[in-house]
């Protein structure tokens, strides 16, 4: 972690957490200390036994300086509101799914792990009773600490519920600069997806039965809508994908910096491929130039190929009337046949080898 991002987290959590250096100190003294001979346990389940913040003041101190005040924050035994009083309810993506649920302050009353994947972010925090930036640093910052969002996974899904009495458009553009702050002046860069979602019966039901969030299912259903290459006989597919793939492919929806739909979508998704580099990559493969094509396009789609991710899908179409589509890697490069046509002499062979005339004979709209 950079030295600017390290400062970041700590000006964020001293300017808007209480001192608890003394809460912290008490604590620790009077922690019941285990005798090295009566412990059998496992370095992996002492690390999951401790208290968060115990195990982080043992390992690494700049960790408390960086969300530690946020996992104490509020109060050391918060008094959880009813969830009755909730204006907003916030539904974070990352791979760790999570909930949390405010008043018309932008306090936090509860906070929910979704999955296990949350459990592990949330593990010893106290977000009840805190404002809504304190809390977006605490979560981002030990979502980075734990290595769900790095440089090459830097995708997050945020879904808003709101009620009448909130600007759910501002709020949304709100809780992206929270998150975006969070990594400013850093390396770091977090691509984004906020939306506005409400949480019906039919959806959570569905949500349900995909095994995903209320918020990837919303985002599912809008792919579907606004994206012709996808029905709704994808959204299996699509529900086993990562944020970070269903990212690339939504955003190439038009119009995706207008919020008039109820979204926000900010920054990029890292990738290794560009869209020009697949493209050469795929003319090279089949000895062919861009002067041999009348029309070619390079979009992104699911793979075809047994695997839940996304990919560049290559179209060409010759002056001859030949078509191929191949499918390229974003983070390798390599190159499947996805559909080709017989008029290549024969089929060059592709990326592993295989004869590209073997791919599934799918044809997509051009």
């Amino acid at each position: 972690m950079s030295k600017n991002l390290k400062k970041k987290f700590k000006d964020a959590m001293i300017d808007e957490t209480p001192d608890f250096k003394k809460e912290i100190i008490s604590a620790c003294e009077n922690q019941t200390q285990v005798p090295a001979s009566t412990s059998n346990q496992t370095a992996t389940e002492k690390q999951y036994n401790r208290p968060f913040f115990f195990r982080r003041i043992a390992l690494v101190m700049s960790c408390i300086i960086l969300f530690g005040a946020g996992l104490l924050v509020g109060k050391i035994t918060p008094q959880t509101q009813p969830d009755a009083l909730a204006q907003t309810h916030v539904y974070i993506d990352v791979n760790p799914s999570l909930e949390l649920s405010l008043d018309s302050e932008n306090v936090v009353l509860s906070c929910t792990a979704v999955n296990q994947d949350a459990e592990i972010i949330l593990n010893g925090m106290k977000l009840e009773g805190v404002e809504l930036k304190t809390a977006v640093n605490a979560i981002v910052g030990s979502m980075y600490v734990n290595g769900y969002l790095t440089q090459e996974d830097n995708s997050m899904l945020i879904s808003v519920e709101s009620g009448e009495k909130v600007n759910t458009s501002e709020f949304l553009n709100i809780i992206t600069k929270q998150v975006n702050d969070v990594f400013e002046n850093s390396e770091m860069e977090c691509a984004i997806i906020a939306q506005e979602v409400k949480a019906t019966k039919d959806l959570k039901q569905r949500a349900k039965e995909q095994g995903v969030s209320i918020g990837k299912m919303r985002l599912l259903d809008k792919m579907i809508d606004d994206l012709d290459d996808l029905t709704h006989d994808d959204v299996s597919e699509l529900s086993k994908m990562s944020i970070k793939d269903l990212n690339l492919i939504y955003s190439q929806k038009t119009n995706n910096d207008d919020n008039s739909n109820g979204e926000v979508i900010s920054g990029s998704v890292n990738v290794n491929v560009s869209e020009s580099q697949a493209l050469n990559s795929v003319l090279e493969q089949i000895g062919k130039t861009v002067g041999d094509v009348e029309h070619y396009r390079v979009f992104i789609l699911p793979s075809k190929h047994g695997e839940f991710k996304a990919v560049y899908v290559v179209t060409l179409k010759f002056f001859d009337g030949g078509e191929c589509i191949f499918e390229v890697d974003f983070q390798t490069g390599n190159i499947t046949a996805r559909q080709t046509d017989d008029d290549l002499d024969g089929g060059a062979p592709n990326g592993n080898g295989d004869n590209p005339h073997e791919g599934d004979g799918q044809h997509h709209k051009p």
